[in-house]
């Protein structure tokens, strides 16, 4: 659900390309035209194209909408294509695909009366996030990084390998070497995620292990994290994909890790 930050809807396809653009605008920094809407007939859409290379998603985003009351049949479109190479998420590089067919969009009204644009229905669509294992070591070694030397620690060397278990399923092994003034350590982390018959993604197991006092110190700091993120699950279904349902989730894991997600409105 896209709020679109002023009262009255779009229709013209131009006024509606730019109005899409300008509220795309507001939750990624990128430099550029975002929206491409390409129409002979319109309220007939040929392709919707969203263009997101570069985009950076480093601070807050203004929060998506929420319809009150009924919505009515904005525009219709035979695809959506949605490309984002190198984006950047609180400095962490992914790549994003998505692509969408027969999609109807709605309009609506939010509590304070700005115009909403709704993803009604579509026959068939897949979501492909994925991000290389090179960028997600260096983002662990920048991150950790960062927290390990308010204790007085550096990470001296950080390594991530990460394999799929199964379609549902990823573990992911990193090593570290720590340092702190002439102590030094090896802490070896092993994690696994798993995604149920539900969709929901969940860690279902996070050891550490470390030699010396360093190490056994460093687990112990980690160990109430762990314990947090334990207990917790992510929902899939929570993605913002409007009225549509996952049909199927499954992981892949090579030199990149890879979620795909398929989508329609006619899951059960």
């Amino acid at each position: 659900m896209i709020p679109l930050f002023r009262k009255d809807f779009p229709s013209p396809r131009g006024d509606l390309a730019q109005a899409l653009d300008a509220a795309l605008h507001r939750f990624v920094q990128k430099s550029g035209p975002i929206v491409d809407l390409r129409s002979r007939v319109f309220p007939l859409v040929d392709e919707l194209r969203i263009n997101l290379d570069g985009a950076k998603l480093d601070s807050p985003s203004p929060p998506l909408a929420k319809v009150e009351g009924g919505t009515a049949l904005a525009f219709e479109t035979a695809v959506v294509n949605v490309r984002g190479r190198n984006i950047s998420v609180r400095g962490v590089l992914l790549n994003l695909r998505m692509e969408m067919h027969d999609v109807l969009f709605h309009k609506g009204a939010d509590a304070n009366g700005d115009a909403v644009l709704v993803i009604h229905q579509a026959r068939e669509g897949q979501l492909v996030i994925s991000a290389a294992q090179l960028n997600l070591e260096e983002a662990i070694g920048r991150l950790g990084g960062e927290k390990a030397r308010l204790w007085g620690v550096d990470l001296a060397r950080v390594r991530l390998a990460m394999r799929a278990r199964s379609r549902h399923s990823l573990a992911a092994e990193i090593r570290i070497q720590a340092k702190k003034f002439f102590a030094r350590a090896n802490i070896d982390i092993y994690a696994q995620l798993d995604i149920s018959n539900e969709f929901e993604a969940k860690v279902s197991e996070l050891k550490c292990k470390g030699d010396g006092k360093l190490g056994l110190f460093a687990c112990g700091a980690l160990a109430p994290l762990f314990e947090k993120l334990k207990s917790n699950a992510f929902p899939l279904k929570s993605l913002p994909l409007g009225g549509l349902q996952i049909v199927d989730v499954h992981v892949a894991v090579a030199d990149t890790v890879e979620l795909t997600v398929d989508f329609g409105s006619g899951a059960e």
